[in-house]
C-alpha cells in the first residue's frame, strides 16, 4: 500500500535514476541532479517509508539458470467469499511460479511461470489440479519473448 506523497520531479528523477540501475551510488545521484547528498538519502528513505520504492533487485537472464521455459496459464476458480486470497496463496506457492493476477472476467487468475523443462511444467499443472477451489486450466508456453521490461513509465512532469 503507498502512503499519500507528493511526487516532485527530483523524486521522479531520482525514481529515473534507480529503475535504470539500482546500484547507482546516492553521491552519482546527487551529481546527476546537483542536490545534496542528503537531500537524496532523505528523498530515497522518503519514498521508501511511503511504499513507492519497494525494493531493489538484480535483472537474472533466466536462460543463465536455464529457465527457458515461461508459461502463462489462465485459472478459472470457483467462486466464493475470500475465495481470490485463498487460491490465490495457494497458487503463488507452488514451485516455479512469479507472478499471479486476480482478474475480472471469465477467468479469475493469470499465473507467469519459469520452467527448467516440461516435466516442471507438467508438475506445475498438476498442482493446479490438486488445488480443489480449480475448476479449470489452461497453459500456453511462451515461445518467444518479444518485450519485457518490469520497469513503471514514470511521467515528464515538465
Amino acid at each position: 500500500m503507498v502512503k499519500d506523497i507528493t511526487l516532485d520531479e527530483t523524486d521522479l528523477e531520482i525514481l529515473r535514476i534507480l529503475q535504470e540501475d539500482c546500484r547507482t551510488t546516492i553521491n552519482d545521484i546527487a551529481k546527476r541532479l546537483n542536490k545534496n547528498k542528503s537531500t537524496i538519502h532523505y528523498r530515497i528513505k522518503r519514498l521508501e517509508e511511503a511504499g513507492v520504492i519497494q525494493g531493489c533487485y538484480a535483472k537474472v537472464n533466466p536462460e543463465a539458470l536455464n529457465q527457458d521455459y515461461l508459461t502463462i496459464t489462465l485459472v478459472r476458480a470457483k467462486y466464493g467469499p475470500g475465495y481470490h486470497k485463498r487460491v490465490g496463496e495457494k497458487l503463488a506457492k507452488i514451485p516455479g511460479v512469479w507472478a499471479v493476477y486476480f482478474i475480472l472476467g471469465e477467468i479469475d487468475f493469470v499465473v507467469l511461470a519459469r520452467h527448467k523443462n516440461l516435466d516442471s511444467v507438467r508438475n506445475m499443472i498438476n498442482a493446479f489440479l490438486s488445488i480443489e477451489e480449480i475448476e479449470r486450466t489452461s497453459t500456453h508456453v511462451i515461445v518467444d519473448i518479444i518485450k519485457e521490461d518490469p520497469r513503471v513509465e514514470i511521467p515528464e512532469t515538465k
